[in-house]
């Protein structure tokens, strides 16, 4: 009985066949969207809608900052900021490093960086892994402030 209910020139097989088809379908779908609320939900900025609107106030904001050079580098756990103005004078300010990795939230932390002179500006830096990191390096000076991004890769 059961052989010619299964057998494949009856409608029943194709009908089962269908069944099964869309029911794996369904049964995938149920794993993935089950994975996909358990996990990471990918937003890792603190009111993102927020900053989006604001975008414009941040670009006029990066617009303003004055006129200066940089130079920046990482070598063997040291980060080094060499900050000059317009003439080519060093800068005399306050600088800190915001420290973080984009794909790992979590891991972010601020240095303080002292002057070595001549406008350049160190801190050894501990980081807790390997990879990719930015640094996100301002500096304050006469009611004016300037930032910067320095991307690198800790070995």
């Amino acid at each position: 009985m059961v052989k010619s209910l299964l057998a494949p020139e009856k409608g029943t097989w194709v009908l089962l066949c269908f069944v099964a088809f869309f029911g794996l379908v369904v049964a995938v779908n149920a794993v993935f969207i089950s994975t996909a609320l358990r996990t990471h939900s990918g937003v890792v900025t603190d009111q993102p809608y927020e900053k989006g609107l604001a975008y414009n106030e941040t670009l006029a904001q990066a617009r303003a900052q004055p006129v200066a050079k940089h130079d920046t580098s990482w070598k063997d756990g040291v980060l080094s900021w060499q900050l000059l103005d317009e003439t080519g004078e060093p800068i005399d300010a306050e600088v800190s490093a915001l420290l973080y990795r984009s794909v790992k939230d979590g891991s972010d932390f601020k240095v303080e960086m002292k002057p070595a002179g001549n406008g350049l500006y160190k801190a050894r830096v501990d980081l807790p892994m390997k990879g990719r990191w930015e640094a996100q390096l301002k500096a304050l000076w006469n009611n004016s402030q300037y930032q910067t991004r320095f991307v690198f890769v800790a070995n």
